[in-house]
């Protein structure tokens, strides 16, 4: 039995950081995150996208190679924030930016300005998010073969079958 968890795209931020410093990274700003008790700071994710790699030998290995190097992505949720009007809006959380743009490793958000970062579009990060997914791996070990260029092949089924080719 699968579970499916719906996800939520909304909100998400992408941050610059040092080369090949993601895990680093991530550790850091959730130790930052404990540490200061930043409630609005919910998610830090590095995107990995996993390859079958098939050496000479013939062997499969899984390996995993980084989507976006040098860029993490941070999932923030907004503070509401009411005017004397009465009036509510959203805001990126001004405690929240702080704490993460004082974190060491990350330069800068992508996509800001004067400090009011701009979230991805929920379909683009559902795009990167998908591109990560294992399900992909499946379909490509089933397309691979253990067959080469010149190999003779007996047709099983179908209109030719029983033919050589």
């Amino acid at each position: 039995m699968k579970i499916f968890i719906l996800m939520n795209y909304n909100y998400w931020y992408a941050l610059s950081i040092n080369m090949n410093k993601e895990r680093p990274t991530k550790s850091e700003l959730l130790a930052r995150r404990a540490v200061f008790n930043d409630t609005h700071l919910e998610e830090v994710e590095y995107l990995e996208r996993k390859e079958i790699v098939i050496e000479k030998s013939g062997k499969r290995k899984v390996k995993s190679r980084l989507l976006m190097s040098g860029y993490i992505l941070v999932k923030v949720r907004p503070q509401e924030v009411e005017d004397e009007a009465g009036n509510k809006s959203k805001i990126f959380p001004p405690d929240t930016f702080d704490l993460i743009l004082g974190t060491p490793g990350i330069k800068f958000f992508v996509n800001c300005e004067k400090e009011k970062p701009i979230a991805f579009r929920p379909k683009e990060i559902k795009k990167l998010f998908d591109m990560c997914d294992d399900a992909h791996l499946e379909v490509k070990q089933n397309m691979m073969s253990d067959f080469y260029e010149g190999d003779i092949l007996e047709v099983v089924d179908g209109p030719f079958k029983g033919y050589d080719c």
